[in-house]
């Protein structure tokens, strides 16, 4: 066990690194860019995860565009085979309609919320409110109608 001084002394080192590395990807401007890009990948990409009722309101109630949400589970057969073609219809319209992604396992609070009670569960938002949903993996046909109708409606 670290005694007590030792877990100070520990801190400070680690600090001091992390400061250290700080400043050094501070000082080149290409680190800097590097930094933008993975800080915009969290907060820019079409695709995100949801993990609190903080990030939803902020990504999903907040967002200026239509955001579908997928509802899953890791242990859903139905899930990963839904999810990556709902992500590649999403990346196919480049921007103009956002994905995020809620384990109903890690955020069951907001599942209840919008009274899912199978998975997937997908429910599309415009202006803050639910507009769309359905259950279960649908073909590629239902997955463009259904986008179509989100960004179609005013």
């Amino acid at each position: 066990m670290l005694s007590a001084m030792s877990r100070v002394g520990w801190t400070m080192v680690r600090s001091t690194a992390l400061k250290s590395t700080l400043s050094n990807h501070r000082a080149t401007p290409s680190a800097a860019r590097n930094l933008a890009k993975v800080q915009c990948r969290s907060y820019c990409s079409p695709i995100f995860d949801v993990e609190t009722q903080e990030d939803f309101e902020d990504k999903v109630i907040n967002s200026p565009s239509p955001v579908i949400v997928d509802f899953h589970a890791d242990w859903c057969g139905p899930c990963k085979s839904l999810g990556p073609r709902l992500e590649e219809k999403v990346l196919s319209r480049g921007g103009e309609v956002r994905l995020a992604k809620i384990n109903v396992d890690a955020a069951a609070d907001i599942a209840m919320d919008y009274q899912v009670t199978a998975v997937p569960t997908v429910i599309a938002f415009k202006n803050g409110e639910p507009c769309e949903r359905f259950q279960g993996a649908v073909p590629d046909e239902e997955l463009d109608e259904f986008i179509e109708n989100i960004l179609g409606e005013e």
